[in-house]
């Protein structure tokens, strides 16, 4: 027995990595006669063009055995395709963070779930969600409401609240929100849409937002405004303070802060942010110093105001809020 079991492991030494991996992984399943014989045609026709143009000058010797080998890896990939192979599901957003209970497609949700083209997502009268686009935007979903997920980059608000913070990703596509009453595409910034009996509300922290109706001109909504559309063709407009009592619920499901590995300057930029305040050092020094500062800690599950004042303890600094503005200094 030993000298078998010997054998065995010595033929094994010496063949190459490939032929190991063979070995391990066993054949795969026959390649069916029609498809074979379909792909010898294939090739063997491709070989005959190549030498034809060959014979007339047209290419070297060396290009025709590239061409050939090319095709041949092509025909070989396509054959190992078994039929039972599919891609995998297309990915428009995943759940980045829940507060109660959250329905996707008739199913209780849970953070980490991906959500599929078409999904309809759904939210009780205590529960909100929040999730991250495919380019890398937030999206955050109120109590009472209901959205179905066509792309990474529209959405049908069917009623309810939806915030969307597409200053996470600069580079991504812009978001378009469609209602009954119009829709409204960002133009790189932080903006609330909401939809309730026969009113649609749209309010904009940062940046800009085009609203467009159905036979009426489109509406631009600049920073720091807030508008109310009636289906009676009435609309009111107004200021819309960082602070206002609309923004509340957002902050309340805002993603997570993986602080290890962050700075305190880092840190204090997404904080802001996620705040609606513009984050201004009081002098370069502590801007400097707080790029210095790494972080560690654990964040998950806090609001914002209980990670602020956790991460002022680990690395302390001093600050004031003052209209729309963080002022911070470093002692």
């Amino acid at each position: 027995m030993k000298k078998s079991h010997d054998s065995k492991f010595k033929g094994e030494d010496e063949m190459d990595d490939i032929g190991r991996l063979i070995r391990h992984t066993g054949g795969r399943d026959a390649v069916p006669d029609d498809r074979f014989d379909d792909a010898r045609e294939n090739v063997q026709s491709h070989w005959q063009q190549v030498v034809a143009e060959q014979r007339r000058g047209r290419f070297h010797y060396r290009l025709i055995a590239v061409a050939a080998s090319v095709v041949l890896a092509v025909i070989a990939s396509a054959l190992l395709l078994r039929p039972g192979d599919v891609p995998g599901p297309v990915v428009m957003a995943s759940v980045d963070r829940i507060l109660g209970d959250v329905v996707i497609d008739g199913q209780t949700a849970a953070a980490g779930n991906i959500i599929e083209p078409g999904a309809v997502i759904e939210t009780g009268d205590e529960s909100r969600v929040a999730l991250r686009l495919a380019d890398g935007q937030s999206l955050r979903l109120d109590t009472l409401s209901r959205i179905v997920v066509h792309t990474a980059n529209e959405v049908t608000l069917e009623n309810g609240g939806i915030y969307i913070d597409t200053e996470l990703s600069l580079d991504a596509s812009p978001v378009l929100v469609m209602t009954a009453l119009g829709q409204a595409r960002d133009v790189g910034t932080q903006f609330q849409v909401r939809l309730a009996a026969n009113v649609l509300m749209v309010g904009v922290r940062d940046g800009l937002v085009e609203v467009t109706r159905p036979d009426r001109d489109t509406l631009s909504i600049d920073r720091g405004r807030v508008i109310e559309l009636n289906t009676d063709g009435s609309e009111s407009e107004r200021d819309l303070q960082h602070d206002d009592t609309i923004w509340t619920w957002v902050e309340t499901v805002a993603p997570d802060f993986d602080v290890n590995g962050a700075t305190l300057e880092q840190y204090l930029s997404w904080y802001a942010g996620q705040k609606g305040l513009r984050l201004v050092w009081s002098d370069p020094g502590s801007e400097q110093k707080a790029k210095l500062i790494m972080l560690t800690g654990n964040l998950t599950g806090t609001t914002l105001q209980e990670g602020f004042q956790t991460v002022q303890r680990i690395a302390p600094f001093e600050h004031r809020f003052e209209d729309d503005t963080l002022w911070v200094s470093m002692p």
